[in-house]
């Protein structure tokens, strides 16, 4: 009996410890907080320098977006994109360990040019309204009575496959190992 009790709670404490490897949205829980990306058989020092060679080629100003950095541990940078139409702008820690990263969105903003709403033009915070801290009823007010997005966020479908591509890219830049070659 003490074996099965045993082996029940490691059960429970596995997949309470499990982490997301994928960004989702539900309108129960939100949008995932971040993600972790192993990376097998990389240093925390080689995954540093791959993210920051990574920033440098996909960033038209790296030296911009980079925000914050800790040496082998920690990245934040902020970048600009059309997400489904949508001029967002983002910010992403990237918080690394040996052989693992965490990605993890920190804030999404879209900008919002003059309408005849009043909405503020500029650029308000969007996260907020489907991020695991929100409220359910907040995310509820997202769809109309038959289940489709109301307007102003039918994109957010598009937003966490546009952060699992953008970390596709990362990952698949860390592990890649390119011979660099003078015969241009």
């Amino acid at each position: 009996m003490k074996k099965i009790m045993l082996g029940l709670l490691m059960l429970v404490g596995f997949y309470s410890i499990a982490q997301e490897t994928e960004f989702t949205f539900t309108t129960e829980k939100g949008m995932t907080d971040f993600i972790v990306t192993p990376v097998v058989s990389k240093t925390a020092p080689e995954i540093y320098k791959k993210v920051i060679e990574w920033l440098q080629i996909n960033y038209k100003n790296p030296n911009e977006v980079i925000l914050s950095t800790i040496e082998n541990e920690y990245i934040r940078f902020e970048g600009v994109s059309d997400i489904s139409k949508l001029k967002s702008k983002y910010q992403i820690e990237i918080s690394i360990k040996d052989g693992k990263y965490k990605f993890d969105l920190i804030s999404l903003q879209v900008y919002v040019g003059p309408n005849q709403m009043g909405t503020p033009v500029g650029w308000n915070n969007y996260y907020v309204n489907f991020n695991t801290n929100s409220t359910k009823e907040s995310r509820e007010n997202m769809y109309k009575n038959d289940g489709s997005y109301k307007s102003w966020c039918k994109n957010t479908s598009e937003i966490p496959v546009f952060f699992n591509e953008l970390n596709k890219s990362l990952s698949e830049s860390i592990v890649s190992t390119v011979i660099k070659s003078d015969g241009w």
